[in-house]
Order: structure tokens, then C-alpha cells, then sequence
């Protein structure tokens, strides 16, 4: 091969090569996930014949009934106020109306797991009462119950917000459940969560003087008798 074969074969490779880089497309190109929409909490707040959606600062969507939420909490029956007067925080929440034209109201600080188990809540009271052990109410609150538990043990919700949540509501069971609950921080050093504005000062001292008791009676029981 002459060597003026040899440089036009090169330049044809050459040009050949730069072509296709203004070609390429990079594989990564568009396939950013967008950010998720809101999506359903499913059962149980998933009715059909929900009235109203509330929806958590993490976009989780729970079908509910008005009528119910206003009956069980006076704070959710203000929201249905202010919500039925006009958008609530529509230059930060703009989505105000569900794709089924159901009203939304959002709560910005709430996280999937609080929103739960106050709803939870809300409906317990609601419940037909219970005759015998076997009654489906009873059933239906042991599974609310359950449910609260489960999240509280996985660290979803922390065991001082249950206590307030369960003394609000009168839930004797729940009570001593989070007051025993083995605290994974300081009681009382998270934020100050809104239900400790609806329980008196005098629950949160017994739950200070039982964590006490408590602190006092595995001293008693460690080998050295120094519990932290």
C-alpha cells in the first residue's frame, strides 16, 4: 500500500470516528427518575366512598370520611373548615384537588406513619361497641392496636408521641405499652409533637415518674447495681 493510500485510509477512519461522536447519545440519557407522585396507603384507608383524601408530608394518600375525622378530632374538623372555605397552603402545596375531585388536605410535617396512626385513632372511637370477645369491633381495634404497636417497635413512631396519642384517647392498654417501651433516646427530647397541647401536664409527669420507677427497679435487679 503506497503512502498516499495509507493517509486518505486514515483520514476516512478519522472522519469516520468524529461523525459519530455528534451522534452518539449517552446510555444514561433520560432515564433520570422523575420524582414520585403521590401514591395510596391502601387498606383500610382505601373506601370507595371516601369523601375526603389527607395526605402526608412523604405523599402517601389516605382515602377518609369527613363526617368521621370531624366527629373523632377538633383539629381535623377546623382543617375541613378552612379547607371548604378555599385551598390550604396553595403556593406550597399545590395539589388540592385529588385526579377523582376529591379535596386534599395536606399535612406538611406529618410523615406517613403519624398520619396513620392518628387516623387510626380517629375511627377507633367510632366503633360499634363490643359484646363478646369475638365481635368483629373488637377485632377491627385489636388490628388498629396491632398495627400502632408494630410501628412503634420498628422505631417508625416514637413511643412518647404514642403515649400522648393513646391517653388522648383513652387507650389504657396502649398507655402502659409505650410507657414501657425501651427508649431508643432521651424521653421527651424530640420535637414538641402537637398532641402534648391536647393531654394535661399531669400525664406526661407520670410518664417521667413511671420511666423513673422503672430505671429504679432494673438498678435493683443488674449485678453491680449501676444502671444507665
Amino acid at each position: 500500500m503506497s503512502q498516499l493510500e495509507l493517509s486518505e485510509n486514515m483520514n476516512a477512519v478519522t472522519n469516520k470516528d468524529a461523525g459519530s461522536e455528534t451522534h452518539e447519545v449517552p446510555k444514561d440519557a433520560g432515564s433520570e427518575k422523575a420524582p414520585a407522585g403521590p401514591r395510596d396507603s391502601g387498606a383500610p384507608f382505601d373506601d370507595e366512598d371516601a369523601d375526603m383524601i389527607v395526605r402526608s408530608s412523604d405523599l402517601v394518600d389516605f382515602r377518609v370520611h369527613k363526617v368521621c375525622l370531624s366527629k373523632a378530632s377538633l383539629v381535623f374538623r377546623d382543617m375541613i373548615k378552612l379547607q371548604a372555605r378555599g385551598p390550604l397552603s396553595a403556593t406550597t402545596y399545590p395539589d388540592t384537588l385529588s385526579p377523582t375531585g376529591l379535596p386534599i388536605v395536606p399535612l406538611l410535617d406529618e410523615p406517613a406513619p403519624a398520619v396513620e396512626m392518628l387516623l387510626r385513632f380517629c375511627y377507633i372511637p367510632l366503633l360499634p361497641p363490643s359484646t363478646t370477645s369475638n365481635s368483629p369491633s373488637t377485632s377491627a381495634t385489636t388490628a388498629e392496636k396491632s398495627s400502632i404497636l408494630s410501628q412503634m417497635e420498628s422505631g417508625a413512631l416514637p413511643a412518647d408521641r404514642v403515649f400522648a396519642f393513646a391517653w388522648l384517647y383513652r387507650q389504657r392498654d396502649l398507655v402502659l405499652a409505650a410507657a414501657s417501651h425501651p427508649a431508643r433516646e432521651p424521653l421527651l427530647a424530640g420535637p414538641p409533637y402537637p398532641e402534648y397541647e391536647l393531654i394535661p401536664a399531669l400525664a406526661l409527669h407520670k410518664l417521667l415518674a413511671f420511666r423513673r420507677h422503672l430505671r429504679a427497679l432494673a438498678a435493683t435487679c443488674a449485678p453491680s447495681g449501676d444502671f444507665s
